[in-house]
């Protein structure tokens, strides 16, 4: 019976002391997010590639961010053991390498989550946002006024849009500048526990790292459509790591040069016993290939100058993905891309040279991934003058108006039409007198008149002649005096 009531004395004791061993980890937790969890795609957990601990090396219990730099995780970590709040460099088999103090300021948590734009590591606060230059870990302010943001928590670099995304829990998400002089809200898709954000730059989306959806696991990955401002339907939730009673979600990053071969998601697991740096396989990293070199253009083997002329493009893509295009025009200028335009649809480009010659059309595809072709063979057109157009002196008389039309270009002008028209006056005969050449050689001119005119008052003669590449408008003051034209 003695020893029955030790044993019951011992376990509870044991029950009292866990918890209280328990309660030294600092986790940054939402409480009211334990339930949470989102419909769509449940998967099953992805297999762990990479689980270190990443709080014994160095004794802090609140490490919350992480990021991977194609080389090295970071992390950051709130200094309750040894003030002030830090960033960790690891490799990648969990060597701690560095340790860099933040910056004073950086508030009673300090850094959270990390991102990084392929040069810099970054990370925000409440009282700021933080460049960090991985070559020595030192820290540079980019901006202090966070307003109208509360906290930037989660944080991931969106280089297409050339801004930053961050949550903060279930607060409004927001998009930002490096500097801080753009700051837009963004819709949060309803999620009420993010901590870390990673762009798959595969998917062109993003994935959240929310703390759901209940004890003892709060790490799920959601796949957000930031384009759309919606959840993708797609969720990973991270398996029990090594040794863990219990996990929440830090900090997160994306990665395909991290194990080889395989997209993978990486993230902070805020656990007890320990906080754990994770690699979770995603997918396949699949290369993103350029389009096919297009064939060369096809369009109009000659024309004059000053005429627009359109060539047509085609190409495919290996993947699928929306193809811009580029023609070159080989005279120093180029259209710019084109696009976008879905895999193996045309493209039409159109240029109008300013000087006779020869030119080399050529033309090359990038996809929406920027993964560009080379250039397509070329197609040549050859550009020569083209007529000019000029109205002669305008001459008056008995009932008519006289002029030429000379073609003072260097080719035909062929179907040109004229007019002669007098505005003003009292006009009862011969208002408009229209006609056309077929045919107007280099350095021809042709006379016009009008028909027989009749009328009383001063008037405006406006001679016009127009054909496909020119065109000429001459105005002449004149008087009719009943049959008399007097210019």
């Amino acid at each position: 019976m003695k020893q029955k009531f030790v044993c019951i004395v011992v376990c509870m004791l044991v029950c009292a002391i866990i918890p209280s061993i328990q309660g030294t980890q600092h986790n940054e937790v939402n409480e009211t997010t334990i339930a949470e969890c989102q419909t769509g795609i449940m998967r099953s957990p992805g297999q762990i590639l990479i689980d270190f601990d990443a709080q014994t090396a160095h004794g802090e219990t609140g490490s919350l961010g992480v990021e991977w730099d194609g080389q090295y995780f970071w992390s950051t970590c709130r200094g309750l053991t040894t003030p002030p709040h830090k960033i960790f460099k690891w490799d990648i088999s969990g060597n701690l390498l560095n340790t860099y103090n933040q910056p004073t300021q950086s508030s009673s948590w300090g850094m959270r989550d990390l991102a990084f734009d392929g040069t810099y590591l970054y990370a925000g606060s409440e009282n700021g946002f933080w460049r960090i230059d991985p070559a020595d870990g030192t820290t540079t302010l980019m901006f202090s006024n966070i307003a109208p943001m509360t906290l930037i928590r989660a944080c991931e670099w969106v280089p297409s849009e050339g801004m930053f995304y961050t949550g903060s829990f279930s607060l409004g998400w927001f998009k930002f500048t490096p500097d801080g002089t753009t700051i837009t809200p963004v819709t949060n898709p309803g999620l009420t526990g993010v901590y870390g954000m990673a762009y798959d730059d595969m998917n062109d989306t993003i994935w959240v790292f929310d703390q759901s959806p209940a004890i003892p696991n709060r790490c799920t990955f959601y796949e957000y459509d930031y384009h759309t401002g919606n959840l993708t339907g797609n969720s990973w939730l991270v398996p029990m790591l090594t040794g863990t009673t219990d996990q929440v979600a830090g900090g997160a990053c994306f990665m395909t040069d991290c194990v080889s071969g395989k997209a993978t998601l990486g993230g902070m697991a805020q656990g007890t016993p320990v906080d754990r740096i994770f690699v979770m396989e995603l997918r396949d990293a699949v290369t993103n290939t350029p389009p096919d070199i297009p064939g060369a253009p096809t369009g109009p083997s000659s024309g004059v100058v000053g005429v627009s002329y359109d060539f047509i493009a085609q190409t495919t893509d290996p993947e699928g993905d929306d193809i811009y295009y580029w023609f070159d025009w080989d005279d120093g200028t180029n259209s710019g891309w084109l696009g976008p335009f879905a895999s193996g649809t045309e493209a039409t480009g159109s240029k109008a040279w300013t000087t006779a010659g020869s030119y080399n059309v050529t033309v090359k595809a990038k996809d929406a991934f920027d993964a560009e072709s080379d250039f397509s063979p070329a197609h040549t057109i050859t550009i020569v003058e083209g007529p000019s157009l000029e109205i002669g002196n305008i001459t008056g008389g008995l009932f008519k108006i006289k002029t030429t039309i000379k073609n003072t270009g260097g080719g035909i002008a062929n179907n040109i039409n004229w007019s002669i028209k007098l505005t003003g006056g009292f006009i009862l005969l011969g208002k408009e007198t229209t006609g056309s050449i077929l045919a107007l050689n280099a350095g021809d001119e042709q006379e016009i008149s009008s028909k027989a005119i009749i009328g009383l008052g001063k008037t405006v003669v406006t001679v016009s002649a127009e054909c496909a590449e020119s065109s000429a408008t001459k105005d002449q003051d004149a008087t009719v005096l009943l049959f008399l034209i007097k210019i």
